[in-house]
């Protein structure tokens, strides 16, 4: 694992200009969410990590974490727009504390412009969004149905084997992901399992 304040999207940005020479690609993922769902997303950041894909998490940004300390909302903009040009996927971690959030709208629109728009318009999973576990079955309002829809271990072992282009079997197999009906599953606390 790196160390605090790395910009993975940043780093790994460089690695797949070089992978794709080759016609590979890593993903790499940019984690939107509410800042109290904080400990919800460093876990779903490590099961992707566990998965072989890479993530972009504010807190692991060094510019962020500068500009945020001084409260300068021009270079927490650059930060974050960095953060999601370097990255290949976007995932929006939505819960009911997200409907009071400044910036995850912000990074929804950027990451539409950033990500979508730039790359292949019929590939939804470039824009997804997951759901943790109390608003999993609640309706999402229409700006987020534009998005692949992510609701629990289930769907998100979906999506990570569609991203990454392995077997959701297999990885299960190599203990890369867990299967969503596994007795204490290491994502049980934030999601829900049947999803």
């Amino acid at each position: 694992m790196y160390s605090k304040g790395l910009n993975k999207a940043d780093v790994f940005n460089r690695l797949n200009e070089i992978l794709s020479k080759s016609g590979e690609k890593k993903p790499c993922v940019f984690l939107s969410h509410k800042n109290e769902d904080k400990l919800a997303c460093k876990k779903i950041a490590e099961y992707l990590s566990n998965a072989g894909i890479d993530y972009y998490l504010d807190e692991e940004d060094d510019d962020l974490q500068r500009a945020a300390s001084v409260s300068d909302p021009t270079k927490i903009t650059e930060a974050i727009k960095k953060g999601i040009k370097n990255s290949t996927h976007m995932l929006i971690v939505i819960s009911e504390r997200t409907n009071h959030s400044q910036w995850v709208p912000f990074e929804v629109g950027y990451g539409q412009a950033a990500i979508i728009d730039n790359q292949i318009k019929t590939d939804k999973l470039k824009l997804s969004v997951l759901t943790l576990k109390d608003i999993s079955e609640k309706t999402l309002p229409d700006f987020l149905q534009i998005a692949y829809i992510i609701k629990g271990t289930k769907s998100l072992n979906e999506y990570i084997s569609q991203i990454s282009n392995k077997l959701e079997k297999s990885m299960i197999n190599e203990l890369r992901i867990f299967s969503n009906s596994q007795l204490q599953h290491p994502l049980d606390d934030v999601l829900n399992w049947k999803l």
